[in-house]
């Protein structure tokens, strides 16, 4: 493996966005289809930022965020969790993915996170919200999803059967942890979920910083599938997965053309680069800042 299967951001290189501390969490790899991952994208356009494997699958990570602000330890993401069946995990190319694991292995009590974010129930974000016996991975912790994605979650919508981790997510509220919300909420002071839609009906980003200020690279964002990684800043690239794409792009639009314009720094779901990162508006659209 080009880096080690978990790792997170050394705490000298660990970035503050207005006094909430922000690490990068590696909780292992997934080999997505690239031809799914980058919808109706031709390849000609996407390879000149990335490769496949002899299957046709890019290389991902898992990226968690563990958050520190008020006193408090936010982890956003789950990765995929250690209940899927061998088989699946061969076919999505899995390595590694149980957050708890992931968390002890860079020294991080599980037991410490107060709230865990999900941008959504798929299941490599929302797999690990409980281990193997059923049991929530951070017993201390709130779970915060969106109201309108635990819905959907229960709902007869045939393209969402078997999609979404509804086991989880009601093994989760049998334990008194779910905590469903409804549109942008603070967790703590200066750090917010933000409702995005598009990806899928409930999905939400991540804000980080305080809310009013305009301080040039004093916010973060992270993105959840509405952008997974660096490769999608065009904000016209939608994903095979996405369930609502017109949606999904009139909200990229909104939102990256504001974290150019205000300097917001970016973290990626499935990026497998350094991170965080800029982005910058040019004549022919958004890109990577260059030096971030």
């Amino acid at each position: 493996m080009p880096e080690p299967l978990y790792a997170i951001t050394p705490s000298r290189s660990a970035r503050s966005f207005g006094g909430v501390r922000v690490r990068v969490v590696r909780a292992g790899w997934f080999r997505p289809d690239a031809g799914g991952f980058f919808g109706v994208v031709p390849k000609p356009l996407w390879s000149r930022f990335t490769e496949v494997d002899e299957r046709g699958r890019l290389l991902c990570r898992l990226n968690l965020l563990l958050v520190e602000a008020g006193g408090k330890r936010i982890l956003v993401e789950t990765g995929t969790g250690v209940r899927m069946s061998q088989k699946d995990r061969e076919i999505k190319g899995v390595e590694g993915g149980d957050p708890a694991e992931a968390l002890r292995a860079v020294g991080i009590d599980p037991d410490s996170i107060d709230f865990v974010a999900v941008s959504h129930l798929h299941y490599d974000h929302a797999g690990g919200m409980v281990d193997a016996d059923g049991r929530p991975n951070f017993p201390r912790a709130r779970y915060v999803v969106q109201r309108d994605e635990a819905e959907a979650a229960h709902s007869d919508e045939l393209r969402l059967q078997g999609i979404m981790e509804v086991e989880q997510l009601d093994l989760v509220r049998a334990a008194g942890q779910l905590a469903e919300v409804q549109g942008e909420v603070e967790l703590v002071d200066g750090v917010r979920v933000l409702p995005t839609g598009g990806h899928t009906r409930g999905s939400q980003a991540v804000l980080l910083g305080a809310v009013d200020s305009r301080q040039a690279g004093s916010r973060a964002i992270f993105w959840g599938d509405l952008i997974p990684t660096r490769w999608q800043i065009p904000v016209r690239w939608t994903s095979a997965y996405d369930d609502y794409p017109i949606q999904a792009v009139e909200m990229r639009n909104e939102l990256v053309s504001r974290v150019a314009a205000e300097g917001w720094w970016c973290y990626f779901t499935h990026d497998p680069g350094s991170l965080p990162i800029q982005i910058e508006a040019t004549e022919r659209g958004f890109r990577v800042k260059e030096g971030s």
